[in-house]
């Protein structure tokens, strides 16, 4: 049986800490709960599946129903060979799931690792860092359909997977039940990236390993843990543009970090960049600041709301058009 919770604080359930309340909130814990919850969800105005919380932007009052996804369980292939079929449950905290295929020896996450929230939002917002995106070792995720009331495999092409981006991300009807990954078995270590190569250089024979406690190293001197101070990670995505105008910026501005997308007519430029050129990494209004050590995050320093975040996010997004002719888009989900 369903249990249905009213008025529960969800600010210790959002890595941003907002100050926010649902009026309605069940805990999803198993797979025979979807059917029961698919029946009831036409009672209400409205609802969203928590995860982890580490990618949202919460109202100060929710007027639905949250179902928080808290499904369990890790299962791995036994063939032997090339690659390894791992397949994890929503519910997973992502960085224990990739800790837990190293282990196993199934490769290819490590540039991932320290990356907050739950396995379930990986292919929604396909996940990336240091030069790897989560789409490219997704083999299929499997959703619960609340319209048609079933489970649905969805390939890899299905996902439609683009920058931070995915079919899965304006698609509410679909709960993300698990999630399959093709993992090779042989590491292959992907240290083209900036610092990481560097530290890396360093190290004789690098194993995945080695890999990984250098991510967790760097994204820790770097970015704020959420346990300390309120933050969502990455809160801008990093623009992409017309190569002729990141060319003309590049003559302006020759320090302008820029990297190749998939269009060879667009490059990729980075938003904590051009933020911090403006000299507004570690400045600060009410609660809401950008973080000293990286300007890419917005940091909440006490229990601030919703309308507080985006002011100060649209104050940053305004000069950066009105310097670079780039406009800013938000990463988190907003609700």
């Amino acid at each position: 049986m369903l249990t249905i919770q009213n008025s529960i604080n969800l600010t210790q359930l959002n890595t941003l800490r907002l100050n926010s309340v649902t009026n309605h909130y069940i805990q999803l814990a198993s797979l025979e709960q979807l059917d029961e919850i698919a029946a009831i969800i036409a009672d209400y105005p409205r609802y969203f599946v928590l995860g982890g919380g580490s990618n949202l932007i919460l109202p100060e009052n929710y007027d639905g129903l949250v179902i928080h996804n808290q499904l369990k369980g890790i299962t791995f292939n036994s063939d032997k060979s090339a690659y390894k079929l791992v397949t994890a449950a929503a519910g997973e905290i992502w960085d224990d799931f990739v800790a837990n295929c190293l282990a196993n020896q199934a490769y290819g996450l490590e540039n991932l690792s320290l990356i907050p929230g739950t396995v379930g939002a990986s292919p929604v917002q396909n996940i990336g860092a240091y030069g790897v995106e989560v789409k490219d070792f997704i083999d299929y995720v499997t959703v619960y359909d609340f319209n048609l009331r079933q489970l649905t495999k969805l390939s890899n092409a299905e996902c439609q997977f683009s920058y931070r981006n995915s079919y899965l991300k304006n698609k509410p009807q679909y709960l993300v039940v698990s999630v399959t990954f093709k993992l090779p078995t042989t590491a292959k270590l992907m240290i083209s990236y900036g610092d990481i190569a560097k530290q890396m250089a360093e190290i004789d024979n690098p194993t995945a390993n080695d890999l990984r406690a250098c991510i967790i190293n760097t994204r820790r001197s770097k970015l704020p843990d959420p346990a300390e101070i309120g933050n969502a990670g990455s809160f801008f995505h990093n623009p992409i543009i017309a190569a002729a105008q990141a060319q003309k910026l590049k003559q302006r501005f020759p320090n302008l970090p820029i990297y190749p997308s998939a269009n060879a007519e667009q490059i990729k430029v980075s938003a904590g960049w051009l933020i911090d050129n403006l000299g507004l990494k570690g400045t600060r209004s009410g609660n809401i600041g950008v973080y000293p050590k990286q300007a890419l995050v917005l940091v909440n320093y006490a229990i601030a709301s919703k309308d507080e975040l985006l002011t100060f996010a649209r104050e940053i997004q305004t000069k950066v058009y009105a310097h670079y002719q780039i406009q800013l888009n938000i990463e988190p989900i907003i609700l």
